[in-house]
């Protein structure tokens, strides 16, 4: 007789009436007086009988009024062991990624439990752990002895079962409840988290003990709202600060919060809490422990001491218009990165704005519109056709600067020939009373950029253009490398200068050839922009340079490799057309000029919201700055000031393109303050990617590259697909050793996806955050 025959009797026997309905059974409750039937029973895949009391019975107790045990409620199908099972039996297990030979397996869950409970007995709790399909993964089950608990957890491997822990990475516990949460409490252990759950709150914890969270997948609590109740004891609080400095590594990073229940008593947790308020109802205890959690400080858990090192995408979207529309539509039309065109045109924009606008961040501080950027990435890497493609409007303006100036020096000609004839004339007449005649000044081109130049030939140059200049060179390595040209690289020469000309300051030349021998330059304005290749990086910023701080007045950004593509994207003719006028409206902006004549440039205040949104950055930057050291430390000093010249360009270019939602052209909100901010947090990442780059070590080198592939395999790999990508990887467990070091270092997270047509899972490592 079958089991479910055999409990169909028994119901039978005691007047239950048993009615057969779609899935199995109705049948009166023999444990309580039962007017309407409240028992559900049916026959579960591997023949045990399934029951269950609506009415709240346990299973304990309708078997007790049935007069059978608990356990007859089990199938007597054998387990499967694959130690009885031939070579060939047992390779068919391994492709069924079951356990090795020689570990007993089971057909069903209930197999394996009744297996547990021939040895321990009746087992005293038990706790089911879902998969993200919501299928059972593994239960935990409990007994309660008289020698102690003990635990023993069943886990699905493949198609079968076995008695031991689940695959890693492990599910949390509660997992089908967890995505439409907002609020999700965290306990230690099985019987914390279904205390917790009994009085309404979700909760979830990780299986296999408090040694080992790690092991779970915990990015189903990205961006939530995290509340660890820990148990009071010296594990506990090590258990949560486990759980806190990996829920950091998280993206987005959860909000985590930890409440300490009071009146616990020793080693005691949430169930211990509610079992000391019997009195009181479950949703007053849920309120409780909800006003703890609202009252409770978020904690500000330790980063992970390895970095985000991957490229981010620029953020265009804090661009103004036309600007934004230039930089998006050029990168697509060329195939390149959109840093290619963003930073070559803020250095651009700057530059047309120059001397004409300061911003005052308080009384003795005001920072000019220079900005100094570098593209760092390989030949063949589209820098050229995005670098011409910024550069046309300010190339334009100086042509056309240049044609009116070819017409001035004709006619400069002929007026010297005047002055010649009319100066003969003057000489010949040894009597005359008059003055000699007045010779006409040299006429000085209006110029908007300058290339290959030396600070010997630069000073005149900004001496006629007081505004300021824009440095446009497509191989900055050549720029650099010119400063030691008379020093016979012993370094100094014009690097000096150009440290002063970043800042606006006043340069002073003395010349080795040519009138006048010295110039001097009240306010040399600068800006910088072109590209060099990696591999010349730090060849070019040397030792001398990186020391001065040459290096860390760049903006710099080194996107990583895109596969051309033919595109018929081109950028719209009225986008260049807004942007040519753009550009001459900002060339067209005027300082002010004082009672003697005098031009200074006009100073732009902070509104109050603006200086708020200020304050914070620049508390915040100091805060990261403290712990920095060398030329991190350097490049973070330039960059505190970096995000108020950002803000100045933007404010600048809504100016002239008249945006609506300026109150005062001479006050930069709020608005602007924070576009500016987030294009300095945006140059602060990818600053830390170079510098980390420049002296990183050739096992760091291959881990960034690695992690670089995997993104752009979409980011998501497997041990195999990595050893047949990577040469360098010789065998499959090569390759899964490397990337279980990028799990540990907070890369990505292991995932084991369902079994496909072979029956086989598969597992998977995938990148904490994938960069389009």
């Amino acid at each position: 007789m079958t089991t479910v025959r055999r409990i169909l009797k028994a119901l039978t026997n005691h007047n239950c009436n048993p009615k057969k309905v779609s899935k199995g059974w109705s049948a009166h409750c023999p444990a309580h007086e039962d007017s309407n039937p409240s028992l559900s029973f049916s026959e579960g895949n591997d023949g045990r009988a399934l029951i269950h009391c609506h009415a709240g019975c346990s299973p304990d107790e309708v078997c007790k009024s049935l007069g059978v045990r608990l356990a007859d409620l089990m199938s007597d199908a054998p387990p499967v062991s694959t130690e009885t099972h031939s070579p060939r039996r047992k390779r068919q297990y391994r492709r069924q990624g079951n356990a090795k030979p020689g570990v007993t397996t089971y057909e069903t869950i209930d197999v394996a439990v009744k297996f547990l409970e021939r040895k321990f007995g009746k087992r005293s709790a038990e706790w089911t752990y879902h998969d993200a399909q919501g299928d059972t993964a593994g239960v935990i089950l409990r007994w309660d002895t008289p020698d102690g608990k003990e635990i023993r957890p069943v886990a699905k491997h493949g198609s079968l079962w076995k008695i031991g822990g689940m695959p890693e990475p492990r599910p949390l516990y509660g997992l089908p409840d967890l995505a439409g949460a907002g609020r999700i409490y965290i306990c230690e252990g099985e019987k914390a988290a279904a205390a917790a759950r009994e009085i309404g709150l979700i909760v979830t914890t990780s299986a296999h003990g408090s040694q080992s969270p790690d092991k779970t997948n915990w990015s189903p609590l990205a961006g939530k709202e995290c509340v660890i109740l820990p148990d009071n004891d010296e594990p506990g609080a090590k258990y949560a600060e486990k759980v806190a400095a990996i829920l950091a590594k998280l993206t987005p990073a959860p909000t985590v919060r930890l409440v300490e229940l009071p009146d616990l008593p020793d080693h005691g947790d949430i169930a211990d809490w509610v079992v000391s308020r019997p009195d009181e109802d479950t949703r007053d205890l849920r309120r409780q422990v909800d006003l703890m959690a609202d009252r409770a400080a978020t904690i500000e858990a330790e980063r992970p001491t390895v970095r985000d090192e991957r490229f981010h995408p620029f953020p265009t979207d804090v661009l103004p218009e036309p600007i934004r529309g230039l930089v998006e539509a050029g990168a697509k039309a060329i195939g390149c990165d959109t840093t290619f065109l963003a930073l070559p045109i803020l250095s651009a924009l700057a530059a047309a704005i120059g001397n004409t606008r300061k911003l005052r961040l308080k009384h003795g501080w005001d920072v000019p519109a220079v900005i100094w950027t570098a593209i760092v990435g390989e030949s063949g890497t589209a820098k050229t056709p995005a670098f011409r493609t910024v550069m046309r409007p300010v190339r334009k303006r100086q042509e056309d600067s240049m044609e009116q100036h070819m017409e001035v020096v004709k006619q400069h000609g002929v007026d010297m020939a005047y002055f010649e004839k009319d100066m003969s004339s003057w000489k010949r007449d040894k009597h005359s009373a008059e003055p000699p005649p007045e010779k006409p000044e040299p006429p000085q081109a209006s110029r908007s950029y300058v290339g290959d130049t030396t600070v010997d030939a630069l000073a005149p140059i900004l001496l006629a253009n007081p505004r300021g200049l824009l440095m446009a060179r497509d191989e900055l390595a050549g720029w650099i490398a010119s400063f030691d040209r008379y020093t016979g690289g012993k370094g100094g020469g014009d690097a000096a200068n150009w440290l002063s000309m970043f800042n606006g300051e006043s340069i002073t030349v003395d010349r080795k050839t040519g009138q006048p021998p010295t110039i001097h330059v009240p306010e040399a304005l600068v800006s910088v922009t072109g590209g060099i290749q990696p591999s010349i990086l730090h060849r070019a910023l040397g030792r001398e340079h990186r020391e001065s701080g040459l290096a860390a007045r760049f903006l710099v950004a080194c996107p990583p490799r895109k596969s051309k593509k033919w595109t018929e994207a081109d950028i719209a003719p009225e986008v260049e057309r807004k942007v040519e006028e753009l550009f001459d409206r900002l060339y067209n902006l005027k300082g002010q000029v004082d009672d003697e004549g005098a031009a200074h440039p006009v100073v732009l205040s902070l509104t109050p919201h603006a200086k708020e949104v200020w304050k914070k950055y620049y508390n915040s930057h100091a805060r990261e700055q403290i712990n920095l050291s060398g030329e991190l430390s350097a490049a973070w000093s330039k960059l505190e000031e970096y995000a108020a010249r950002l803000v100045l360009v933007i404010h600048c270019v809504q100016v002239a393109t008249g945006e609506p939602t300026l109150t005062d052209v001479n006050s930069v909100d709020e608005v602007s303050m924070a576009a500016g901010v987030r294009l300095a947090e945006w140059f602060k990442h990818e600053a830390r990617r170079m510098y980390s780059r420049l002296s990183e070590t050739e096992e760091v080198q291959s881990q960034r590259e690695l992690v670089e592939w995997i993104n752009r395999k979409g980011g998501s790999v497997t041990t195999r697909e990595v050893q047949q990508g990577h040469r360098q990887f010789q065998s499959a467990p090569e390759a899964e050793a490397v990337l279980s070091e990028l799990v540990k270092d907070g890369h990505g997270l292991w995932e084991t996806t369902p079994p496909g047509r072979r029956g086989q899972p598969t597992r998977r490592f995938v990148l904490s955050t994938v960069i389009p």
